[in-house]
C-alpha cells in the first residue's frame, strides 16, 4: 500500500519487477481517499497519450480493512493501456469531486514484446444517433466564436468519446447499456439512462448506477425484455431485465463523464457491469438556436463533421441508420432555424397625462392556482390593481389550486378551462381550435386590459387580439418558446406560441437576462422591462408577530443547530438532487460543519421526481436532509433559519430569493439569469455555477464556517431588497403600465 497525502492506493498489477506485454494490456490497482478528499475517475497519462481507467469496481475487502459503514468501496480500478515496447514513464491521475486532474503517483512501466500476436481491437462505433447528435452541435455552434466550421468540427470530434464503452458486463453476467449515447443531453443535471442486464444462475436483487462515486442512485428494475428469449433460451432472469431512469451529472466533472451500472445480487453482493464515456450538452445549450437556415451551409457543417470523424479514426455506423438520423437532423435543422425576423407594429402607450386614475375590469390568464413564484406574483399584482386602482378582476386558469380563495377574496371571478389542448397539441391547427374551443368559454366582453402571466398562458394573448383588447404578457421563464415546450409542440404549433410576442401590446419581462431569449420573436419595440417586487412590510409584520425562537421551537429545531432551507416546488428545474449531493459532500468534507446543521428542501409533492429524490436521500441516509410538503406557512421556515441556499437551473426572477433578502438571510446561490440581477456576487449573496455539487457544498461550508461573512451578505441584501425591488416602489411601476394600456385608443 502507498501513502500520499490525499489518498492510500496499491498497483496490483504489475507489482514489483512485473513487466506488461506490448499492445493492449490491462493495470489493476485501488484509490481509497483520505477524509476530506473524494476522486470520481483515474486514468493513466504516458508521454501525449491519456489513456482512460475504470474506477469503481466493488471492493468488500477495503471496505473492512478502512472500517467502513458501507460493505462495498468503489475503490478498485482498471486501467487499459496500449504500449509499444520499452521502458514508459507514466502519470497515475486521479480526478476530484471538484472537476480537476492531480497527480497520484510516478513510475515506469516495463513493456517486453508480445510472444503471439495480440487479437485486434475494435471499437464499438459511434451509433448512428449519436453522429446526429454531435452534428446537431455542430449547427448550433457556427457562427460562435473565431473558429473556423472545420475547426468547430475538429474540436466535436476531440469531445466525442472513443471508445464509448470501456466494459460490458462479463460472465456469468450479460447486458447492454442503450443510453445514454456518447453525446448525451443533460435536462437540468440529469441524463436518461436505460438498458439490460441479468444474471444466468441467480436474480438481480437491484440495479443502480453512478458518476461521480460519491453516491449510488437505484434505477428502475425489472422492465420486459422479451427479444432476450430467442439470444438466451433457458435464461428465465432474461425475460424481465430492462433498466431505466435518470443519473445525475454533476456539473463540474470533465467531459467526457464516466457512467458506471452496478448489479447487486439476491447474496447482497455487489458487481460493476457496464461502463461508458459520455459528453453532454444541457438545457443551455439546447435553448441556442440554430443558425440562420440555409441548405448550402447545412451540407458544408454535414459534410465538415464527416472529415472530421474520419480524421480522428471515429468508426460511424453506416447504412439506413445513417441515412435515417441525417434526415432526422435535416428536418430539427429546418423546423428550428431561423429564417427572418418578423415585423410588428405595437400600439403605443398612452401618455402619462390622459392616464386614468382608476379603470374598470381587467382579465388575467394564469397557468394555474397553485402556491408557485408565478401564479403568487399574479395575485400580489391583482391585489395592488384592486386596492390601490380600483380594478374589477376576472381570472382564467389552466389549473385548480389553493390561490383561487386569494383571488375570490378581492371579489373577483374565478374560472377554470382544460388548457392541455393548448399546451400539448398535434400541430398548429389543433391550436388554433383549442382556441375557438375556449374563445366560447371566456368572456372578455368587458374588459379594458387582459394580463396573460408566463409563457404557458399565451393563449390569453390571442383570445384578447380576437375580442380587440390590449393585451399584456408577462413572461418569467429564461428559456425560448422552443424550449420550453420542446418535445410537446410541433414547429407550426410553436408558431402559434411565437407569435404572442408580435400580437401582445406590451410583453414586460423582469429581468434583463431573461428578454435575451425573446430577441427575435418581435423587433422589440413592444418589449419592456420591469422587476419583480416583494411586500416588504407584510414580512415585517409577520416577523414582528412571529419570532424567531418560537418558531424554531415550533418546528422543531435545537436552540443551537443551524437550519438550512432550500424552499421551492421540488422539481429537477429547482435542483435539490444538487441540493442533496452537496450536503451529502459537506458530510464527507465538514462533518463537524454537517452534523450541527438541518437541511431542509421545502415544497415537496407527489410527482416522480419526488419519489426518485426520497430514493436517493434514502441511499444517502443523512438524517438530518429531509423534505418538507409544500406549505402556505412559508415564512415560518424562513424565519427559523439560519442560511437559505437556491439550487436552481433556471429562474427569471425567483421570488424564493426576495423573500430570503427580505428575511435578512445568508444567501448561497446558483448565479442562473436574473439572479445575479438581484443579488450580487460576494455583496449580497455567495454565488456558485448551476449544477456544481463541489461549489456548493465549498458555499454551504464557507457561509457556516464563516459567520461574519454570512452576517454582512445578509444585511447588504436586506439593503437592497429594500432599496431595489420593495412592493411600494415597484408596484406602481406595473400599474401605470396597465393604465396606460387600458387607456390608449
Amino acid at each position: 500500500m502507498h501513502e500520499i497525502p490525499t489518498a492510500h492506493l496499491h498497483l496490483d498489477f504489475p507489482g514489483p519487477g512485473q513487466a506488461l506485454a506490448a499492445g493492449r494490456a490491462a493495470l489493476r490497482g485501488w484509490l481509497v481517499p483520505k477524509p476530506g478528499r473524494h476522486y470520481t475517475d483515474v486514468r493513466l497519462v504516458v508521454g501525449p497519450m491519456v489513456f482512460p481507467g475504470v474506477h469503481g469496481f466493488p471492493r468488500s475487502d477495503l471496505a473492512a480493512f478502512f472500517k467502513s459503514d458501507r460493505p462495498y468501496l468503489l475503490a478498485g480500478f482498471e486501467i487499459t493501456v496500449d504500449l509499444a515496447a520499452g521502458a514508459h514513464e507514466a502519470t497515475l491521475e486521479g480526478c476530484t469531486i471538484a472537476g480537476n486532474w492531480e497527480s497520484l503517483d510516478n513510475f515506469v512501466l516495463t513493456v517486453v514484446p508480445r510472444p503471439d500476436p495480440a487479437e485486434p481491437f475494435t471499437p464499438v462505433p459511434i451509433r448512428a444517433h449519436e453522429a446526429g447528435e454531435a452534428l446537431r452541435v455542430l449547427l448550433r455552434r457556427m457562427g460562435g466564436g473565431d473558429r473556423s466550421l472545420a475547426d468547430t468540427a475538429a474540436v466535436i470530434a476531440r469531445e466525442t468519446p472513443w471508445p464509448h464503452f470501456l466494459r460490458h458486463p462479463h460472465l456469468p453476467f450479460h447486458g447492454h447499456l442503450d443510453e445514454p449515447p456518447a453525446w448525451a443531453r443533460s435536462v437540468f443535471g440529469r441524463v436518461a439512462i436505460s438498458g439490460w442486464l441479468f444474471h444466468e444462475t441467480q436474480p438481480i436483487r437491484r440495479v443502480f448506477a453512478t458518476t461521480d462515486l460519491q453516491a449510488v442512485q437505484n434505477l428502475r428494475f425489472g422492465r420486459e425484455t422479451p427479444f432476450l428469449a430467442a439470444l438466451h433460451p433457458g435464461a428465465s432472469h432474461a425475460l424481465r431485465c430492462g433498466f431505466d431512469g435518470f443519473l445525475d451529472f454533476p456539473a463540474q466533472l470533465p467531459a467526457p463523464v464516466t457512467v458506471r451500472v452496478y448489479a447487486e445480487l439476491a447474496d447482497g453482493s455487489w458487481h460493476l457491469g457496464a461502463v461508458t464515456r459520455v459528453t453532454t450538452t444541457d438545457q443551455e445549450f439546447a435553448k441556442q438556436p440554430f443558425g440562420r437556415f440555409s441548405l448550402l451551409a447545412f451540407w458544408r457543417a454535414a459534410r465538415a463533421w464527416g472529415r472530421a470523424a474520419a480524421a480522428r479514426g471515429l468508426t460511424l455506423e453506416t447504412g439506413r441508420p445513417q441515412w435515417q438520423e441525417f434526415v432526422r437532423v435535416w428536418r430539427d435543422y429546418r423546423a428550428q432555424a431561423p429564417r427572418r425576423r418578423h415585423e410588428i407594429q405595437p400600439r403605443a402607450p398612452a401618455t402619462s397625462a390622459s392616464t386614468p386614475a382608476k379603470f374598470g375590469r381587467v382579465h388575467l390568464f394564469t397557468h394555474n392556482l397553485g402556491l408557485e413564484g408565478a401564479p403568487l406574483f399574479l395575485l400580489e399584482y391583482a391585489r395592488h390593481l384592486n386596492r390601490e386602482a380600483g380594478a374589477t378582476l376576472c381570472v382564467t386558469s389552466g389549473k385548480e389550486g389553493p390561490l383561487r380563495r386569494g383571488f375570490e377574496a378581492l371579489g373577483a371571478s374565478v374560472q377554470v378551462v382544460d388548457d392541455q389542448p393548448l399546451l400539448d397539441p398535434p400541430d398548429g391547427n389543433a391550436v388554433r381550435h383549442a382556441l375557438d374551443r375556449v374563445a366560447g368559454q371566456v368572456d372578455l366582453t368587458g374588459a379594458d386590459l387582459v394580463v396573460a402571466n408566463t409563457l404557458s398562458a399565451y393563449w390569453g394573448i390571442h383570445l384578447a387580439r380576437r375580442a380587440g383588447k390590449p393585451a399584456l404578457l408577462y413572461i418569467h421563464e429564461s428559456t425560448s418558446p422552443r424550449s420550453f415546450f420542446r418535445g410537446l409542440m410541433p414547429a407550426s404549433a410553436l408558431a402559434v406560441v411565437e407569435e404572442s410576442f408580435r400580437l401582445a401590446d406590451r410583453v414586460s419581462f423582469l429581468t434583463a437576462t431573461t428578454q435575451r431569449y425573446y430577441g427575435g420573436l418581435s423587433d422589440q419595440s413592444n418589449y419592456v422591462l420591469h422587476p419583480g417586487w416583494i411586500d416588504l412590510a407584510a414580512i415585517d409584520r409577520f416577523r414582528a408577530a412571529a419570532p424567531r425562537a418560537a418558531l424554531r421551537s415550533r418546528l422543531g429545531f435545537a436552540p443551537d443547530r443551524k437550519v438550512v432551507v432550500n424552499i421551492g416546488t421540488v422539481c429537477d428545474r429547482k435542483g435539490q438532487h444538487v441540493f442533496a449531493r452537496s450536503v451529502d459532500l459537506l458530510w464527507r468534507l465538514a462533518p463537524d460543519l454537517a452534523a450541527a446543521a438541518d437541511f431542509l428542501m421545502v415544497g415537496g409533492r407527489d410527482t416522480a421526481y419526488d419519489r426518485e429524490l426520497a430514493d436517493f436521500l434514502g441511499e444517502l441516509n443523512r438524517p438530518n436532509l429531509r423534505v418538507v410538503p409544500e406549505t402556505s406557512d412559508v415564512y415560518s421556515y424562513y424565519g427559523a433559519a439560519d442560511l437559505f441556499a437556491c439550487s436552481s437551473f433556471e429562474e427569471s426572477f425567483p421570488r424564493v430569493i426576495l423573500e430570503a433578502m427580505a428575511f435578512e438571510l445568508p444567501i448561497v446561490s446558483t448565479a442562473v439569469h436574473g439572479i445575479p440581477e438581484m443579488v450580487r456576487a460576494e455583496q449580497e449573496a455567495l454565488l456558485v455555477p448551476a449544477g456544481d455539487t463541489a461549489a456548493l457544498a465549498s458555499g454551504l461550508r464557507r457561509l457556516l464556517a464563516e459567520p461574519a461573512t454570512a452576517r454582512r451578505f445578509a444585511q447588504h441584501a436586506r439593503a437592497r431588497v429594500a432599496a431595489e425591488f420593495a412592493s411600494r416602489i415597484v408596484l406602481p411601476r406595473h400599474v401605470e403600465l396597465a393604465r396606460a394600456l387600458a387607456a390608449a385608443p
